[in-house]
């Protein structure tokens, strides 16, 4: 009976959970007449599966085009963090140097500052970099990486979230490893990357799915650093389906149905793995 209880338990909480997405899917499906009906109704009389491809071609520079922005900030952006992110737990995990643990705790102290805050020491930062889009040795005269890829993706390249994850990740691998890579001649880079890596798989691929997920759904940052619309990212691709006269719901939902669908089936794949991982912890040297 117990059990009964569970799964009742958890089927309501999953049905609640999956419920705004259904009405997202069978919403993008209605006509715009339909979806704009008071009462509202679930169901569509007859699916406009037609939505979809207007959906994708009614931008200016096409759905297609938001897509291949969002994957190139998405993955170079999570790339040079976990770059950064890596390199920087290690030192802090496996490596004695002055100071070592006051860093780290102005390191985690940055996760207090909220994003509003940094805005605009990033705005600043971004167009008065040295010798980058027009700028001099001063940083003045130009539009330094204003508008520009590198614009949306240095800001994060640094995160503190990443650091203290992978740190206490790389902390809870025995002393043992490092003893037995020493005595083979290898050096830090060898047991990085030949050791920890791959015994720290979960919170690797946790680091690299909270970056790409945050960075395809990120809306503020690339509002402000980007004027030009062929380089903007899905999520600003979406307010084009909204204007003065109204919201065209109808599209606005079928496109919301796709830029959904890369973050959910990142989400699966890296949920797979990521238990795999916690299955083989410890086991791979």
């Amino acid at each position: 009976m117990s059990r009964v209880v569970l799964y009742l338990a958890l089927g309501t909480g999953a049905a609640v959970m999956l419920f705004p997405f259904a009405w997202m899917v069978l919403s993008s499906l209605k006509t715009f007449q339909e979806v704009s009906l008071s009462p509202p109704t679930l169901l569509p009389a007859d699916p406009q599966w037609s939505n979809y491809v207007e959906a994708w071609t009614a931008p200016p520079s096409g759905f297609g085009r938001y897509f291949l922005n969002s994957l190139v900030v998405a993955v170079l952006g999570t790339a040079l963090q976990l770059a950064t992110g890596i390199t920087a737990a290690y030192a802090f995990a496996r490596m004695q140097f002055r100071f070592s643990n006051a860093l780290f705790v102005l390191v985690l102290a940055t996760m207090m500052i909220p994003f509003e805050a940094k805005v605009v020491p990033n705005y600043v930062l971004i167009r008065h970099i040295p010798l980058a889009g027009g700028n001099d040795l001063s940083g003045a005269g130009g539009a330094g990486l204003y508008d520009t890829y590198a614009g949306m993706i240095l800001p994060g390249v640094a995160s503190a979230f990443a650091v203290f994850l992978l740190r206490q990740a790389f902390m809870a691998v025995p002393h043992d490893y490092w003893d037995a890579v020493r005595i083979d001649g290898g050096s830090h880079w060898t047991f990085l990357w030949r050791v920890l890596i791959p015994m720290t798989m979960p919170a690797v691929l946790t680091v690299v799915l909270f970056g790409l997920i945050a960075r395809w759904n990120e809306l503020l940052w690339p509002l402000i650093a980007t004027q030009t619309e062929s380089i903007r990212p899905v999520q600003l691709g979406l307010m084009s389906f909204s204007g003065d006269e109204g919201s065209l719901y109808h599209l606005l939902m079928a496109a919301t149905t796709l830029v959904a669908l890369p973050g959910i089936a990142v989400f699966l794949l890296a949920q797979r793995r990521f238990i795999e991982g916690l299955a083989s912890f410890g086991v791979k040297g």
